[in-house]
């Protein structure tokens, strides 16, 4: 399924991503924030997409789907565009999961998801929205599963980030000096 394509032309199934993901997919690939030519990767790639921060999706030569974050963090979240849509789907606000010692045990990751959703689940209704029904109709949208059990798509999420290469940024600063970052997502 051309997940891209089938949200460039369909504008409600795009808001509605960006309603309950904050993801907004470009009309067309651009190439990756380089911040003036300061900025570059170890593995080549194209913006499909954007957070509403200025963050970057970039679908990566080999399939699968980086991030470059405004505030400098870089890496691998998923190995292909199905599970980069069932990552978001059922894990909206992602950045909040990333906390490493969470991952170590299947059941103690369960339930700080289950925290962060009830979170998320509060704050959409203080808003006066229904997070989890949103969630559901993007799922069926997209033919992606909502799952009530997120820890297996977490723990892929996890290993994703981990493997090599992984995706790293380079900046150069104006005096030549260069800032690397590590290509884990975790890492603070």
């Amino acid at each position: 399924m051309d997940y891209i394509k089938m949200l460039r032309e369909d504008i409600n199934l795009s808001d509605l991503l960006c309603e309950v993901c904050d993801i907004e997919v470009l009309p067309e690939f651009k190439i990756p924030e380089d911040e003036l030519g300061h900025l570059t990767y170890n593995i080549a790639g194209k913006t499909f997409a954007r957070a509403g921060s200025g963050s970057e999706y970039i679908l990566l030569e080999d399939g699968s789907i980086g991030f470059w974050g405004s505030e400098g963090k870089c890496g691998r979240i998923a190995d292909n565009l199905k599970e980069f849509f069932e990552f978001m789907v059922n894990c909206p606000y992602w950045l909040d999961y990333l906390d490493e010692e969470e991952y170590c045990n299947r059941e103690r990751l369960g339930e700080y998801a289950r925290e962060i959703f009830e979170e998320h689940i509060e704050n959409a209704e203080d808003m006066e929205f229904n997070l989890a029904e949103a969630q559901q109709k993007l799922a069926n949208r997209l033919g992606v599963e909502k799952k009530t059990d997120v820890i297996d798509i977490l723990m892929r999420f996890y290993q994703c980030t981990k493997r090599e290469p992984r995706f790293i940024s380079t900046y150069r600063e104006n005096d030549s000096s260069i800032h690397s970052g590590t290509g884990s997502l975790f890492e603070r």
